[in-house]
């Protein structure tokens, strides 16, 4: 059985000090270990699994997403966030860059030895607190998406509202200073966008969406 080959390209500008760190994964890591300059255009070399380590220091917006497109249409490329200050940033680039892993720049050489052989097999290197802020960002942005009443206008959320408090369609015209016959139009285009029949199936969805605001 021929065993995987694997490679840690750390992009970054070349500097004293990045070679001490990539002179320490050569000695922690039985694999090959370069840098690149993030707008160098070299390609990288051929291995089973590739990990790269985006420096923030050096990366901007633009190599980041090029390094994207690289990783979508390679599944052999590993991309990880390397030099992060703080939660919030990792976060922010969790939720624009297909990280599988996040670096802090207080994190000590033994523990990002250790989460690089994480990521060599096959998991996810996030702390549980950003894990746990990832899934927050994620259910509610699902939420979001499915939420039934995001589509109404101003007008319509102010009559569904009414219709919560058992208003006819005379008292809704009265609150509202507009006629009847406009109500009525209201609830037509509320009904159909709610996709329900009649007031009591919008107001039995407004009671299985009780914590959603309206």
């Amino acid at each position: 059985m021929t065993q995987e080959s694997f490679v840690i390209v750390m992009v970054t500008s070349k500097n004293p000090q990045n070679e001490l760190f990539l002179d320490y994964l050569r000695s922690e890591q039985d694999c090959q270990v370069m840098d690149l300059e993030p707008d160098a255009q070299e390609a990288a070399p051929d291995a089973d699994r590739m990990l790269v380590l985006l420096d923030q220091d050096y990366v901007d917006d633009n190599i980041a997403q090029a390094w994207s497109r690289r990783a979508h249409g390679d599944t052999r490329i590993i991309l990880s966030g390397f030099n992060i200050d703080s939660e919030e940033h990792a976060m922010q680039l969790m939720m624009r860059f297909p990280l599988q892993g996040i670096f802090y720049r207080r994190d000590p050489l033994k523990l990002i030895s250790k989460g690089i052989n994480a990521l060599f097999n096959e998991e996810m290197w996030l702390s549980r607190t950003l894990m746990e802020k990832l899934l927050t960002a994620y259910w509610q942005r699902q939420r979001n998406d499915n939420m039934p009443f995001k589509s109404l206008t101003r007008r319509e959320v102010e009559i569904l509202q009414l219709l919560k408090t058992g208003a006819s369609n005379f008292d809704i015209a009265q609150e509202l200073s507009i006629s009847e016959h406009t109500v009525k139009s209201h609830l037509y285009h509320i009904f159909r966008k709610l996709k329900v029949k009649n007031r009591a199936q919008a107001l039995n969805l407004l009671r299985q969406q009780a914590d959603t605001p309206v």
